[in-house]
């Protein structure tokens, strides 16, 4: 069981690796902070639960991406928006090149999806992405190579 005290360190640690990770998902700060605040209650919650077979990152990331896909389900209003930091930009031109890439990503499964972002975006190794989606190496390897194959077609 983990002690008040360690998971207090966890919120410390993780929170804005969390927040992002929400963020990217649900692509609106006021839900993300919301939803991120939410997933630390859940896990506070649920900490007894925690075998520690993983680290705890992975294992907040995991109750993280589950609750913000959730979130966006429930949600009609949000959506999925990576390149939410980008919309700002100062060239008309950059914000269509980033809109059209973000629809280019649309055309994958959420597994899919969810294996591209951990890698370009978050820069995880194959090992961590089947970590945190509870797969093995060679099943996130074979969605990442599967995905870009759909992009590549898509961009075509």
């Amino acid at each position: 069981m983990v002690k008040k005290r360690e998971f207090e360190n966890w919120v410390t640690d993780y929170h804005d690796r969390i927040y992002a990770t929400i963020f990217h998902i649900v692509g609106n700060e006021d839900d993300a902070l919301d939803c991120t605040q939410d997933v630390f209650l859940k896990a506070y919650k649920k900490r007894s639960s925690f075998r520690g077979d993983s680290s705890p990152y992975t294992w907040l990331r995991r109750i993280a991406t589950n609750y913000a896909l959730n979130f966006v389900t429930r949600n009609k209003t949000s959506h999925w928006n990576e390149f939410h930091e980008y919309e700002h930009a100062g060239q008309e031109d950059e914000k269509e090149i980033r809109k059209f890439q973000s629809n280019w990503l649309d055309h994958l499964s959420k597994m899919e999806r969810l294996v591209v972002e951990s890698r370009i975006f978050e820069k995880l190794s194959f090992r961590e992405v089947a970590e945190k989606l509870k797969t093995s190496e060679n099943s996130a390897k074979v969605l990442y190579h599967k995905a870009i194959k759909k992009l590549q077609q898509v961009v075509k």
